[in-house]
């Protein structure tokens, strides 16, 4: 074996494979792009005694048919790039669908190392795998890892170090007997193209062309139809049907459960007959998204109304009241800490989304969405971002490169931007709050509503417009339910609560200061008046917003800053009216119950911040990036419009 040695590692999403490779590699990261696209692309050396492992991190995925952006990369790099071997990091509590890539591979005759991950979460479900029994049938090494608390990698480094001991796995799926002579056929007539039982099968099912060699695409095309005519079936569902055959009667030998598999599904099916009916299914989602926000406003407001006491002490605590003063309590405390304030609230919804994801249901709720996003011009796995633009619209917009087709990934990415990410929450809550006090909750479940309303009108205008393909069916398998994991709950509520604190104290905290330092120029005026900087920038542009009834220079500023983040808007009006309390009682005295609607509609629709639209350019270019601003800007001005005119000419406001 060469002293350099090239590993690559795979895995499904979530699989803590990124968790694995970070373990191997430590800080030795090298980190650009894939040739020919945007996606991002990690490699890792680590050097042992004389030789040098280069560890290159493939991109999750689900399987190798080369229809997105993930699965080709990943196809393409396993194919040519000519790995040593091939770590395939597998869920341990979710064994059959991650096994189904390890299948894939190892069909690709490549030399892997099964490492079966998250192995206390298996075990904390009841779930017992067979590490000898998998490495007895298949003549290869099956390890068990926690790679988020680093346990396993010694085993695992022991394998790597004597990686030329490992052979080929000696056990497969074995496919129908047309199939398997369709097979041989082609590795014997075209060695170059059918390199390996997986290429030969995925050439003969179509998932992959080579173009250009009309002799090879002339026997495909016969033997398939022989083998469609003798089996009395599509030949692409003939394969898939076999090999998760074959996994489920590995899961079978080698998995133990302590609810058996059969009594886990028929619990499932029971559960799925109400959440999943065609009837009950969309009505359900949406009681449950209501409970969210209920339990956010109702058990997050109080530890809420604690921090906002302990700023206004800390305020009232620095004395004097020159430039110094102005900046700590108007920039700082009253800037950056009335942002901070909603943490709580935004920790207990992002638990909830944490716990709904854990327990099988959001699984659910894409199945259940299918028939609507369907309808509307959109693939059913479209609502997986979008419900991930629930947290923040930068890694649900990235999520898109799992479709498989550019049409979807265009129109889900268009669509992202009006899915109420964390960052408009606060700016929900300190409105709601303020003018919707005894329907806080129904207020806040509306705007994310509304969002994703319009979220799919646009992608279904812009379908129509610049695609007419139809839709292909949503296949995605569906979880068994279980009951979720406080602990994984926590702590996913408190990663992602830790980005916004973190985003609170770098990036908003500038935008703050820029607002305190426009406020507070030129030297001489009254701060945060209309005669300062900011108050002409304001003055300039409110009339803009006046059919919207929220023409207050100050408001103008607010949507303005907005644009680098939305959590800035209740930045803005903390900076420019000061602590909690005062910004209360300012905004309540500039708005009424209509406009503060109109205001909250508007912000919930127009422009992205920034980020967004940065990430919009580099997924699928600068054309639908501008095109994203021109839409969301011009849709949530005339939306707010609407809403103030029409709420005024019925008597509301």
């Amino acid at each position: 074996m060469s002293r350099n040695v090239t590993i690559a590692v795979a895995g499904n999403p979530n699989s803590g494979k990124t968790s694995l490779f970070n373990k191997l590699t430590g800080s030795n990261l090298k980190v650009g792009n894939w040739p020919g696209v945007t996606v991002e692309k990690k490699e890792g050396t680590v050097t042992r005694g004389e030789r040098t492992f280069t560890f290159v991190d493939l991109p999750g995925t689900y399987g190798l048919s080369a229809r997105s952006i993930d699965e080709r990369i990943a196809m393409d790099f396993l194919t040519s790039g000519s790995p040593d071997a091939v770590i395939v990091v597998m869920d341990s509590a979710n064994f059959n669908r991650n096994f189904y890539l390890f299948t894939l591979i190892m069909e690709m005759g490549l030399k892997v190392i099964p490492v079966l991950n998250m192995s206390d979460m298996a075990t904390k479900r009841g779930i017992t795998l067979h590490t000898d029994r998998l490495s007895a049938i298949f003549g290869i090494p099956f390890l068990k890892t926690i790679a988020s608390k680093g346990k396993g990698m010694s085993g695992l480094w022991r394998v790597l170090d004597n990686i030329e001991n490992v052979g080929l796995p000696t056990h497969r799926p074995v496919y129908q007997a047309p199939i398997e002579t369709a097979v041989a056929r082609l590795m014997e007539a075209f060695p170059n193209e059918a390199k390996s039982r997986f290429h030969a099968l995925a050439i003969l099912d179509q998932s992959l062309v080579i173009p250009g060699n009309e002799e090879l695409q002339g026997m495909v095309a016969e033997l398939g139809a022989e083998i469609e005519e003798q089996l009395d079936g599509e030949l692409d569902e003939l394969i898939a049907e076999k090999r998760y055959a074959f996994v489920y009667s590995i899961a079978k030998e080698c998995v133990q459960r302590k609810l058996s598999t059969e009594q886990k599904a028929a619990v499932t099916d029971r559960i799925d007959r109400f959440v999943t009916n065609r009837y009950l299914g969309g009505p359900l989602f949406l009681l449950a998204m209501w409970v969210m926000f209920f339990l956010v406003f109702k058990v997050g407001n109080p530890f809420a109304d604690l921090i906002d006491a302990g700023f206004g002490a800390l305020s009232a605590m620095i004395p004097g009241h020159g430039l110094v003063t102005s900046f700590i309590q108007n920039g700082l405390i009253s800037g950056v800490g009335a942002i901070l304030v909603f943490v709580p609230n935004i920790f207990i919804l992002f638990f909830l989304i944490a716990v709904m994801e854990d327990s099988g249901y959001l699984s659910r709720a894409a199945f259940v969405a299918d028939r609507v996003m369907h309808a509307l011009g959109l693939h059913g796995k479209s609502f997986i971002p979008m419900l991930l633009g629930f947290g923040c619209n930068i890694p649900a917009i990235m999520a898109v490169r799992t479709l498989e087709n550019r049409k979807d990934r265009v129109l889900t990415a268009m669509a992202i931007p009006y899915m109420s990410c964390s960052a408009r929450l606060p700016v929900y809550l300190l409105f709601a709050g303020i003018f919707f006090p005894r329907s806080e909750a129904t207020v806040v479940f509306g705007l994310y509503l509304l969002g994703i309303i319009i979220a799919v009108i646009v992608a279904r205008v812009l379908r129509r417009a610049f695609f007419t393909k139809a839709v292909s069916p949503l296949v995605m398998e569906l979880p068994a339910y279980h009951v979720p994991s406080l602990k994984m709950a926590t702590r996913s509520a408190t990663l992602r609560t830790g980005f916004f604190i973190r985003k609170a104290g770098t990036f908003i905290l500038g935008a703050v200061i820029a607002v305190w330092l426009l406020a507070s120029l030129p030297a001489g005026v009254p701060y945060a008046s209309a005669q300062s900087l900011i108050g002409h920038i304001g003055s300039f542009v409110a009339p803009v917003f006046h059919p919207a009834g929220f023409g207050s220079w100050q408001a103008t500023v607010a949507l303005i800053f907005g644009f680098l983040a939305k959590e800035v808007v209740v930045g803005t009006f903390g900076a420019l009216y000061g602590g909690q309390a005062a910004m209360t009682h300012a905004l309540a005295h500039s708005f009424t119950t209509l406009s503060a609607a109109s205001f909250l509609v508007m912000t919930l629709v127009y422009i992205p911040c920034v980020a967004t639209i940065a990430i919009i350019r580099r997924e699928i270019g600068s054309r639908w990036a501008a095109l994203s601003v021109a839409i969301s800007l011009s849709t949530g001005y005339l939306l707010a419009v609407v809403v103030f005119q029409v709420g005024h000419l019925l008597g509301l406001g």
